[in-house]
């Protein structure tokens, strides 16, 4: 079932052939996707459809940028993408068999939902390591103040509080070790 009748594409009564369809994705697609990563982003994808007899190809080009948090500071930051993905629809199936990138589509069925497949593609495209930039600068890296956070807790400087704050139980237990334990 489809989000939105935009990703619907109706292959019924279509002539066999090309076929062009432009989705341009923004932040209102990725709301649906509610456990996603992406929050925001400007996504164009273009989707050529090859219409066959008993089989539909989409050729889809995706080109734009999306929001994603830094793994390093947690602020978001904007990612390029651009990559190219084919996906093969057999239309005459009597069984629902998927695989990566071929779908098995029962009879009777007279549109297609893209919807999922733009999001599996862009998401495909989310780098393993995302940071905002290797320079502490807040026009072009991550935030400087969070990455002095992170040098000092990091370093093992702890503050005075830190330091008093140890759990006088473990200095007592420290008593009980033997001293001459540590020789062994």
């Amino acid at each position: 079932m489809s989000m939105w009748k935009e990703y619907l594409i109706p292959f019924v009564g279509l002539k066999d052939g090309e076929h062009d369809y432009r989705f341009q994705i923004n932040h209102s697609f990725f709301d649906h996707f509610p456990y996603s990563e992406i929050k925001d982003g400007n996504v164009s994808a273009d989707v050529l459809m090859i219409k066959r007899p008993n089989m539909l190809t989409f050729e889809i080009r995706l080109n734009g940028k999306i929001e994603l948090p830094c793994d390093r500071c947690g602020n978001n930051y904007s990612q390029e993408l651009k990559e190219n993905f084919k996906l093969v629809v057999n239309t005459e199936g009597e069984t629902f068999n998927d695989e990566d990138d071929l779908v098995t589509l029962s009879s009777g069925t007279y549109e297609f939902d893209l919807s999922t497949y733009l999001y599996q593609y862009i998401s495909l495209l989310i780098p393993s390591r995302r940071v905002c930039g290797e320079i502490p600068d807040p026009k072009k890296g991550c935030d400087p103040e969070v990455i002095k956070k992170l040098e000092k807790i990091s370093s093992g400087k702890k503050n005075e509080e830190e330091k008093s704050s140890t759990d006088p139980r473990w200095e007592i237990l420290k008593k009980i070790i033997p001293a001459d334990r540590d020789k062994k």
